[in-house]
């Protein structure tokens, strides 16, 4: 009686383990599910972008090909990154619903890079002047006005495979990868 009693006892067990790890596996799709089902990101105006407590990143690709990023994660200035060892440092000012963007040679670099030598050679009587405004198309696409031609030329010509600053840039989303 006893045999029979604990084999009882252990087939029930084995039965609620069973259904108790099928109930896990369910709500590990939901997990999934809900991983999948994540909001875009979006911004209705410039404002928002600009807002103290958000972060954005924008880039262009053209085939395998990125544009620089432009980073908003600090007051009144626009960081620009070519690669994680290369950063650019521009102040901006909101002018109604753009963001116009001053001309500087604040680099900060470990490398010599081709962008970097064209950068230098820029005439310094550009320092301080707008050299380019960006304009909310829609919730995720800036397109880009560039105010002194001869600056952007110059970047965009340093390296034959890449187009630094392109006519629009769009909002990179959570998990997307770039440059």
């Amino acid at each position: 009686m006893k045999k029979y009693l604990i084999v009882l006892v252990l087939f029930i067990s084995c039965k609620e383990i069973k259904e108790s790890s099928n109930a896990n596996l369910n709500n590990s799709s939901d997990i999934v599910d809900n991983y999948d089902s994540k909001k875009r990101i979006t911004f209705k105006n410039i404002s928002e972008i600009v807002n103290d407590s958000c972060t954005s990143n924008w880039v262009n690709q053209e085939g395998d090909n990125f544009s620089l990023a432009l980073h908003f994660q600090s007051k009144d200035t626009l960081d620009i990154s070519y690669s994680p060892e290369c950063w650019m440092f521009f102040n901006y000012k909101l002018e109604g619903e753009k963001i116009v963007v001053y001309w500087d040679v604040n680099i900060d670099t470990k490398y010599d890079f081709e962008i970097v030598k064209a950068i230098n050679k820029i005439n310094k009587k550009y320092i301080g002047k707008p050299f380019m405004s960006l304009e909310l198309v829609n919730n995720t696409t800036f397109k880009t006005n560039y105010l002194i031609k001869e600056i952007v030329d110059k970047i965009n010509n340093s390296e034959k495979s890449r187009i630094f600053f392109p006519e629009k840039f769009i909002l990179v989303q959570e998990g997307e990868q770039y440059d």
